[in-house]
């Protein structure tokens, strides 16, 4: 757990410099008649292919940290509306259609995971303020004398209603500028005409097809900085 929060930190998920005290801020967006969004953020600690024997490899406690979509309010506490940012990723058929092309004489499959895919894409629409957990808050807002603190979310992070939608935006803004087009009619979908590479991605998985020789290169191609994504 203390892993996933400095590393949630150290990518700038909210702005813990933007601190204000809930109370004198819900005053002013009332006064000013602006929408804002309230929400929590919570740790999950789970243990990870738990089936399997103790002191195997690949049994381990994972933590993660997030938003909690199911309580948002705005500054009046009233119940968040959202843009309703639905994500559509890759259906079944799209991923039998990858599998077949993948199997044609000098083809192969191959798959990837976006690492923490969601926080790669920032938060838009209106602002959205978050409650650390008591034992997270920063010494200076201790030393300050907040009573109930609320900072700035920056990036898309699990468990808000539109981290999904803005996450989708930002990956195929990335895909497309690496050559990769869509393939209509079909959502998360993209083939690049050079490489003869057959991709589709649902959600933070990625699948892609075709020649063995050029599966390296496009691998590279989506790993690759850009404008959009410099690191």
């Amino acid at each position: 757990l203390r892993k996933e929060w400095n590393r949630l930190r150290d990518i700038g998920t909210w702005n813990e410099a933007g601190v204000r005290e809930y109370d004198d801020l819900v005053k002013e967006l009332r006064a000013k008649k602006e929408d804002n969004h309230f929400g929590r953020l919570f740790a999950i600690l789970v243990e990870k292919n738990s089936e399997l024997p103790k002191g195997h490899k690949d049994r381990k406690y994972k933590g993660r940290v997030v938003f909690d979509g199911s309580y948002v309010r705005d500054q009046n506490k009233e119940v968040a509306l959202f843009q309703e940012l639905s994500s559509s990723p890759a259906t079944m058929q799209a991923s039998k259609a990858a599998d077949t092309y993948g199997l044609f004489e000098g083809h192969d499959i191959e798959q990837a995971d976006a690492k923490q895919a969601y926080t790669q894409s920032k938060l838009g629409g209106i602002p959205t303020w978050v409650f650390l957990p008591r034992d997270e808050w920063p010494d200076e807002w201790i030393e300050a004398g907040y009573r109930n603190p609320v900072c700035p979310l920056i990036l898309s992070l699990y468990g808000h209603p539109d981290s999904g939608g803005y996450w989708e935006q930002h990956c195929e803004t990335h895909v497309l500028s690496k050559g990769f087009t869509k393939c209509s009619p079909w959502r998360s979908c993209y083939f690049h005409p050079k490489l003869k590479i057959f991709l589709i991605i649902y959600v933070d998985d990625f699948k892609m097809s075709g020649p063995t020789d050029s599966l390296v290169e496009g691998w590279a191609l989506l790993q690759a900085p850009s404008e959009l994504c410099p690191k």
